[in-house]
């Protein structure tokens, strides 16, 4: 899911594939606005969870993002996001996604190595 702002100032999420060469945008909504109506110009209030029925509100983290890119599992640290306190949900700015795009692109050599497991 990607979240993002309209030229309006209006929240909204996309929710879109991950697939490569293609994105696939599936759907996008307006989140729910935070208790007691719409914000005022200006005023930073935390944004609700857009999970149904989750009560929690995003807060800003740092994340662990993990993406399957040419057939490689790639494990980017660091990565600025929106991040439910309560159900965990992520959301990434479209300006995060695009850093991240070009990171895969670049195809420098990584910063560290690590092992991956198979679940089988």
């Amino acid at each position: 899911m990607l979240g993002g702002v309209t030229r309006e100032g209006r929240s909204i999420h996309v929710i879109c594939t991950t697939a490569q060469p293609v994105l696939i945008i599936i759907t996008a909504h307006e989140p729910k606005p935070p208790e007691g109506g719409h914000q005022s110009k200006g005023a930073v209030r935390a944004m609700r969870c857009s999970i149904k029925r989750c009560p929690g509100e995003y807060e800003e983290r740092r994340i662990v993002h993990t993406v399957r890119y040419h057939g490689q599992v790639i494990v980017i640290d660091h990565v600025p996001a929106e991040v439910c306190s309560v159900c965990g949900d992520v959301l990434l700015k479209p300006e995060t996604v695009r850093h991240i795009e070009s990171l895969l692109r670049m195809a420098t050599h990584p910063a560290s190595m690590v092992p991956l497991y198979e679940y089988v």
